[in-house]
């Protein structure tokens, strides 16, 4: 390392809008079929099989799908179950994503509360 570098810098995150909320994370499995999933997508949590898909996702036969969290990493779940880490609670960005307002209710139950970056 160069003596002119610095040294422990910072980048913009561009998920978390602030810190007024606690932010909470959790290890969760994204069944296997999804894709690649990038950094910040919603999750839902299957009642059925207790792994997480894209919210917004079908739900199955006898099936219950709830709003889960944010991911917290990039994560490949192409053709195998993949564990990872998701946040349960936190003040995210929602820019790219279009959410049902009943979708929005149940994650800001949860303690993942939405708004648009200004």
């Amino acid at each position: 390392m160069r003596a002119d570098q610095k040294i422990g810098a910072c980048d913009a995150d561009n998920l978390f809008i602030d810190g007024k909320f606690p932010v909470d994370a959790v290890g969760v499995t994204i069944a296997s079929g999804e894709g690649v999933l990038a950094r910040g997508t919603v999750v839902a949590m299957s009642s059925k099989t207790k792994k997480c898909v894209i919210l917004g996702t079908a739900a199955g036969e006898s099936e219950t799908l709830t709003p889960f969290g944010v991911l917290c990493d990039e994560i490949d779940a192409t053709s195998a179950d993949a564990f990872t880490t998701a946040y349960r609670s936190g003040h995210f960005v929602d820019d790219d994503y279009t959410i049902t307002e009943a979708d929005e209710a149940a994650l800001r139950n949860g303690g993942i509360f939405l708004d648009s970056a200004m």
